[in-house]
C-alpha cells in the first residue's frame, strides 16, 4: 500500500500546480478551434468527424484530427463552452502522460526511476504549456498514443505477451488520430530494434502498414504543407540545426519560457549556423561514445520524434509544445542513468560492506548510501525548483494580456507578440494602446497581411476612416482573397456612402473566392445600398447556393422579399434562418412584426416566445409579444411585456409616453 503513497502525492502536487488554470479562459488559437466552431457543436456523425475542416471555424485552418474534434465535442456535451472543462481535461492528459512516463520506465528495466521520470515529466515547466492551453490538447493526444504504443510493443516482446502488440497498435492509431506527428512511432519501433540483440524487423510492418493507410487517408489535409513549404529546404535545415540546439537548453535550463520565442530563420551559413552544428556534433560523439544504450536509443528516438517540424517547414520555427513527448522519452533515460530512486535499496548496505567502485554505485547497479543519499537531495531540490517555475509558467497564463506582454518582454523583436498584445488590449477596450501594438507588429513585418487587417480595425473602431482604408487596402494587396479584409473594407465604404466601391473590393475578391457565400452576401447588400434589388436578391441565392444553411443570407434575403411586398416568401426564409439558429433574434423580430401587420398575432407570440428561451433577447422584442397579447385580448400579458420593453430597451419619449399610456389604458380596462 505505502507504494501508492509517492503517486497519490504526485496526483495532489499536480492539483495544486494547476488547479488555478480551471479559471483561465480560451487563448488565440482556441478561438477559431473551440470557442467560435460550429462543428463542435452541431457534429453530424462519424463522417462529419471524420472532415478535416470539423477542425476549425476557419476553412483554410482544416485539419485530420478526428480524435482532437472528439475531445472537443465531448467537452461541449458536457460542460457547455465554459472553458473550465477544456481545461481539467487537458490537465488530465497531462497526468496520463506522466503515468505513461512512469509505465515506459518500468517497461524499460527503470522500476525504480518510474515514480522519479514521472514526477519529473509532470512537473517540468516546458510541459505547462501542454496542460493550459488547449490547442496543444492535439499534442497530448498524440503523445500519449505514440508512448503507450512504444511501452505496449516492448512489454509485447516478452514471453506470452504477444497479445500487447495489439494494443500498441490501436495506440498507434489514437495518436494518429490526434495528430500527424504519431507517424513517428514507426521510426521508435524501428530504433528499439536496433538497440535489441534480437532483432524482429517484420514486427515493424504493421506499424508501416497503419502509417500508410494514415496517409492515404489524410493525404489531403496534409497536401497544404507539404506540398506548399512556407521556406526552402536549405533554410530550413539550417533552421532547425541552430532549433535542436536551442531545444537542448530550454529542455536543460527552463527559465526562459515564452509563447512565442525569439528565434529567426536561418537565410545563410552564418557563425551562429555553425556553431550549432559543431555543438550539435559534439553531442552526437559523446552519445555514439556512450555505453548507455538507454540514453543512445532515448537522444535517436527524440531526433525521430522532431523529425517532422525538422523536415517539414511550418510557419512557427520553435515551438515548446514539439518537446513534449521528447521529454517523455528522455527523462527515464536521465533518470536511469543518474540512479534516482526513492525507494531505499536493500543491496546497498550488503554493497557498503563488500565494497564498492568509486563512481558511488556497486556492481550490481545500486546506489552506495553516501551516493544514494545525495542523489536524493539532489532530486528532490531539482522537483522544488521545476515546480516553482512551473507554477510562475502557469500564472502567466491566466490571461491573454499577461500572456503576450510576457511573451513581448522576452521577444520584441517577434511581431506576433506585439499582435496578439494589440487583440487582448482590444478586448479589454483599451483601443489607443491596441492600435499602438499594432502598429508596432506593421514595423516588424510590414509584409504581412494580417498585421495590417488588425491595424486597421483599431484604426476603424477609433474613427480615423482615412487610415483605416488604407490599411485594409495593404492587406488585401499582399493577400487579395483576405475575405475578412475585403468583407471589412466593403463595409467601411458602406459607411462612407461609397457602396459602388464596396461593391467593387467584393467583386475582386470573389473572383479569388468564388465558393466563399459571405462575400456574395455582403455583395447583395451592397447592391441594396445601390437600389439594385435583383442584382442583391441573385447574390443572396447565389450564397444559399453554395450554403443553404447560411443563416444571414435568408435573412438578407427575407428583409429583401419583405420590402419589395413579397410577405410569404419572406416568412419562409425567416423560418429558415430561426431553424438554423433558433436565437438569430433579428429574424424572429422580423417574422413577429410581419405576422402582427399579416393579422396572426398567435404567429407573433409564438415566434417572440420561442426567441426569449434561446437568447440573448433584444429587449425590443418584448414590445412584439406584448401587442400580440394585447390583440388577443390578453391584458395581464400584454402589460407585462410592455413593461419589460421599457425596462429592457432604450427608447425616446416619444415612444415610452406612448407605452405608458398603453399600459394605463390596460389596467383600467382589467
Amino acid at each position: 500500500m505505502r507504494q501508492w503513497v509517492p503517486w497519490l502525492l504526485l496526483a495532489l502536487l499536480l492539483a495544486g500546480l494547476y488547479g488555478p488554470a480551471l479559471s483561465y479562459p480560451f487563448h488565440y488559437d482556441d478561438m477559431h478551434s473551440v470557442a467560435e466552431n460550429p462543428h463542435i457543436r452541431n457534429l453530424g456523425g462519424a463522417v462529419s468527424l471524420l472532415d478535416p475542416t470539423a477542425f476549425s471555424a476557419d476553412p483554410d485552418r482544416a485539419m485530420f484530427r478526428p480524435l482532437v474534434v472528439l475531445s472537443y465535442v465531448i467537452n461541449e456535451r458536457l460542460g457547455g463552452s465554459d472553458p473550465a472543462g477544456y481545461h481539467l481535461l487537458n490537465i488530465l492528459l497531462h497526468a496520463a502522460m506522466a503515468a505513461a512516463v512512469g509505465w515506459f520506465a518500468v517497461t524499460s528495466r527503470l522500476t525504480r526511476q518510474a515514480w522519479p521520470a514521472a514526477a519529473l515529466f509532470a512537473l517540468h515547466p516546458l510541459n505547462v504549456e501542454a496542460a493550459v492551453y488547449v490547442s496543444t490538447r492535439s499534442e497530448s493526444l498524440a503523445a500519449l498514443g505514440i508512448l503507450v504504443a512504444l511501452t505496449a510493443y516492448i512489454y509485447s516482446r516478452q514471453p506470452r505477451q504477444q497479445r500487447w502488440r495489439w494494443a500498441s497498435l490501436v495506440a498507434m492509431g489514437w495518436g494518429l488520430l490526434a495528430k500527424a506527428t504519431a507517424i513517428t512511432t514507426v521510426g521508435l519501433v524501428g530504433l528499439w530494434e536496433m538497440r535489441s540483440t534480437r532483432r524482429r524487423w517484420m514486427a515493424v510492418l504493421p506499424f508501416s502498414f497503419l502509417a500508410i493507410l494514415y496517409l492515404v487517408q489524410s493525404k489531403s489535409a496534409l497536401g497544404h504543407a507539404v506540398g506548399e513549404p512556407v521556406r526552402p529546404l536549405w533554410t530550413q535545415v539550417m533552421t532547425q540545426m541552430k532549433a535542436l540546439v536551442y531545444y537542448v537548453s530550454l529542455m536543460v535550463t527552463p527559465i526562459h519560457l515564452n509563447v512565442e520565442h525569439a528565434f529567426a530563420e536561418s537565410l545563410h551559413l552564418d557563425a551562429t549556423t555553425v556553431l550549432a552544428a559543431l555543438l550539435a556534433a559534439s553531442l552526437a560523439i559523446i552519445l555514439w561514445r556512450s555505453r548507455s544504450r538507454r540514453l543512445q536509443f532515448a537522444c535517436l528516438g527524440s531526433l525521430c520524434l522532431l523529425g517532422p517540424s525538422t523536415l517539414v517547414p511550418l510557419n512557427v520555427l520553435v515551438n515548446e509544445h514539439r518537446l513534449y513527448p521528447v521529454l517523455g522519452l528522455l527523462i527515464p533515460a536521465l533518470a536511469g542513468g543518474l540512479h534516482l530512486s526513492i525507494w531505499r535499496d536493500r543491496l546497498s548496505s550488503r554493497s557498503a560492506a563488500q565494497g564498492t567502485d568509486s563512481g558511488g554505485v556497486d556492481s550490481s547497479g545500486a546506489d552506495t548510501p553516501r551516493a544514494g543519499g545525495a542523489r536524493g537531495y539532489f532530486f528532490v531540490a531539482a522537483l522544488l525548483v521545476l515546480a516553482v517555475l512551473s507554477s510562475q509558467r502557469v500564472e502567466v497564463w491566466c490571461s491573454d494580456l499577461s500572456l503576450w506582454t510576457d511573451a513581448v518582454a522576452k521577444g520584441p523583436a517577434m511581431y506576433r507578440s506585439h499582435m496578439h498584445l494589440g487583440g487582448a488590449l482590444e478586448d479589454l477596450g483599451e483601443i489607443a494602446a491596441a492600435r499602438t501594438s499594432f502598429s508596432r507588429a506593421v514595423e516588424l513585418a510590414p509584409g504581412n497581411e494580417q498585421v495590417h487587417y488588425n491595424l486597421a480595425n483599431a484604426q476603424r473602431a477609433l474613427g480615423d476612416t482615412l487610415a483605416a482604408l488604407r490599411s485594409y487596402e495593404q492587406s488585401l494587396r499582399l493577400k487579395p482573397d483576405f475575405v475578412d479584409a475585403a468583407i471589412n473594407l466593403a463595409a467601411l465604404h458602406r459607411e462612407t456612402g461609397d457602396a459602388s466601391m464596396a461593391t467593387s473590393v467584393l467583386t475582386q475578391t470573389i473572383a479569388q473566392r468564388s465558393r466563399n457565400p459571405e462575400l456574395y452576401r455582403r455583395r447583395g447588400l451592397s447592391y441594396r445600398d445601390q437600389s439594385d434589388e435583383k442584382a442583391a436578391a441573385a447574390d443572396f441565392r447565389a450564397a444559399l447556393k453554395l450554403d443553404a444553411a447560411h443563416v444571414e443570407s435568408h435573412f438578407s434575403l427575407a428583409n429583401l422579399l419583405f420590402d419589395t411586398g413579397r410577405a410569404q416568401e419572406a416568412v419562409t426564409h425567416y423560418q429558415a434562418a430561426l431553424a438554423v439558429q433558433p436565437g438569430h433574434q433579428g429574424a424572429a423580430y422580423n417574422l413577429a412584426d410581419l405576422a402582427l401587420k399579416s393579422g396572426d398575432p398567435a404567429m407573433a407570440q409564438r415566434v417572440g416566445e420561442a426567441a426569449l428561451l434561446v437568447g440573448p433577447v433584444q429587449g425590443k422584442l418584448y414590445y412584439l409579444i406584448g401587442q400580440a397579447h394585447d390583440q388577443q385580448g390578453r391584458a395581464t400579458q400584454a402589460i407585462a411585456n410592455y413593461r419589460h420593453f421599457l425596462q429592457a430597451w432604450p427608447t425616446g419619449p416619444a415612444i415610452r409616453q406612448v407605452v405608458e399610456q398603453r399600459i394605463k389604458l390596460l389596467e383600467r380596462q382589467r
